[in-house]
């Protein structure tokens, strides 16, 4: 993570989206949290949907455009159409009033903290933020293994994509049958062990250059004000939403 540093850095600061809200990593990764774990804590839905609408606001402010946050959060609707209809529907036709809300508030959740996370990641890199994780005492194996799943993870979905294409090429139709698993069983075997081969090599290199088990970091940047401003903002309206809700309501 620390190694590269040097040479991405200059590249990095070209980019607008990262130079728009220089936020310090781990204050940015601890206002994040405190706001997501606080959202699940909510159960009106209309908190929570005050949550969600300042979700939209931070992230938009962020520099992530509409289109942006649009396609990534569309990538939740199957997932969140497969658990609303058991939900929805368990009790027979029409549903309740208790199940509407109960499905309202989870989607509002699960929404608002997917907003905020996509915050959190776009306008940085991802190793800026792993090196947070282990300034904030995160140990430090835990941080390398993240950082290289993160990064071989690409190469292994590329490598599905390459037999993927190359069965298309003979004319092979993905379906569910008999006939298919062989195929598929084959597939999956084929990229545990291409798998398996690439992290020896990937080891072996690395040992060589000196790897022992911890990738090295970069010093921490120092905490300025204005990080602890932008922290604050956050933290300070979910916990007000808290309030309100075993307080006021």
């Amino acid at each position: 993570m620390g190694i590269n540093h040097q040479h991405q850095q200059p590249v990095l600061d070209r980019s607008p989206q990262i130079a728009a809200i220089p936020w310090e990593p781990r204050t940015k990764l601890v206002s994040g949290l405190v706001y997501i774990f606080g959202v699940i804590t909510l159960q009106d839905p209309r908190l929570v949907a005050a949550a969600f609408c300042f979700a939209l606001i931070f992230a938009l402010r962020g520099r992530l455009t509409p289109l942006q946050l649009i396609r990534r959060l569309l990538l939740l609707a199957p997932f969140l159409i497969m658990m609303s209809i058991p939900l929805l529907f368990g009790g027979g036709y029409p549903p309740s009033p208790d199940r509407v809300e109960l499905v309202l508030q989870i989607i509002l959740k699960v929404l608002t903290a997917m907003t905020f996370t996509l915050f959190i990641f776009t306008n940085q890199p991802i190793e800026n933020l792993l090196e947070a994780l282990e300034h904030l005492k995160m140990p430090g194996i835990i941080a390398t293994i993240i950082y290289l799943a993160y990064r071989y993870g690409f190469l292994i979905i590329n490598e599905t994509q390459i037999v993927l294409r190359a069965l298309k090429a003979r004319l092979f139709k993905p379906q569910l049958s008999l006939r298919s698993l062989p195929v598929y069983g084959e597939m999956a075997g084929g990229l545990f062990i291409k798998s398996l081969n690439r992290s020896e090599t990937v080891y072996r290199a690395m040992t060589s250059r000196g790897f022992r088990g911890q990738m090295p970091v970069s010093p921490s940047r120092k905490i300025l004000p204005n990080d602890i401003g932008k922290a604050i903002i956050p933290s300070i309206f979910i916990i007000t939403l808290i309030v309100i809700e075993q307080v006021v309501l």
